[in-house]
């Protein structure tokens, strides 16, 4: 003999044999429990009829049950719209309360420069690279940037001096990152870079990652144990 279940949360109905009733079992819909109290037996070839006819009743039962028995959610909590269940979203801040860290743009052409200051840098630091000056415009525009590492020669005959010229306002922290000789990067040279707001230079050679990191550090005002 089967029996017409209906689901009090979605109204569908289905036909159950005998043995299923005390075993209880989830809504194919929606998955919800269905309860198995107080069915009443039918046939299976006539209980499909009564189920569209009895749709709006069943409805109407179960938003009356809801209305009756949900409390209002807290200051803060939030109602899943499927079970109803009152909960608290999830924080959005750092594991175990750690402050953000501060995120530094590699602007570097080449994969080997690019390479050696991020992994100088990822440690402490969250990294993004950009290749091109217009790839490194749309990161600075988009914002979150706190330090940029410039390289002055881009691919394409591109200048790092343009990206720092497309900028009515200084948009970060700015450490020069070249290959240039150290003697041509003074006097005049450093004028204009420090005009257009370049706060210091590393030069491209032995041990550039270590002097990266250092002068990353200090700008950021961030001490050798990795402390602000």
């Amino acid at each position: 003999m089967k029996f017409e279940i209906r689901c009090e949360h979605c109204s569908k109905g289905f036909l159950v044999d005998e043995q299923s009733l005390g075993q209880g079992f989830p809504c194919p819909d929606c998955h919800s429990p269905i309860s198995t109290t107080g069915v009443a037996a039918t046939s299976g070839p006539e209980a499909a009829a009564p189920l569209a006819s009895a749709s709006a009743t069943a409805t109407a039962t179960a938003t009356e049950t809801e209305t009756a028995t949900l409390a209002p959610p807290a200051v803060g909590q939030v109602v899943c719209p499927r079970c109803s269940l009152h909960f608290e979203p999830g924080s959005q801040e750092s594991p175990r309360g750690a402050p953000a860290r501060p995120t530094v743009l590699i602007v570097e052409d080449m994969a080997y420069f690019r390479e050696i200051a991020s992994d100088a840098l990822k440690d402490n630091y969250e990294v993004r690279t950009a290749e091109t000056r217009q790839q490194a415009y749309d990161i600075l525009r988009g914002g979150g940037i706190d330090l940029m590492v410039l390289d002055l020669t881009l691919d394409g005959g591109e200048s790092g001096i343009d990206l720092l010229r497309s900028f009515p306002e200084k948009p970060c922290s700015i450490l020069i990152y070249t290959a240039k000789d150290e003697s041509e990067m003074y006097g005049d040279s450093w004028d204009e870079l420090h005009r257009l707001g370049a706060d210091d230079i590393v030069i491209k050679g032995m041990n550039v990652g270590e002097s990266l990191a250092r002068k990353v550090d200090s700008l950021l005002g961030i001490e050798p144990d990795g402390e602000e």
